[in-house]
């Protein structure tokens, strides 16, 4: 099934080649959740994100449980850090 990615910050880097402003259209495996589709990138899953799918944020303990459905976009953005 195909679902939009978009990443904030350097997380860009593990789109595939050819995506442009850290948005890339993504073919996946049924059943996929955000985890799943994290780690299909190469992107670390031991570091915090904040995670939305259609603009709704998954809380992290859901990552691996949260079913994406073809046409869904999944966000992925580094967590901020202040201090």
């Amino acid at each position: 099934m195909n679902i939009q990615v978009r990443t904030g910050g350097l997380l860009g880097e593990h789109l595939p080649k050819g995506s442009s402003r850290n948005r890339a259209d993504l073919e996946v495996a049924a059943p996929a959740t955000p985890h799943t589709v994290m780690t299909q990138l190469g992107i670390p899953t031991d570091k915090p994100y904040l995670v939305a799918v259609n603009g709704k944020v998954v809380p992290p303990s859901a990552l691996a449980s949260q079913p994406l459905g073809p046409g869904d976009e999944l966000s992925i953005l580094p967590a901020l850090r202040g201090g």
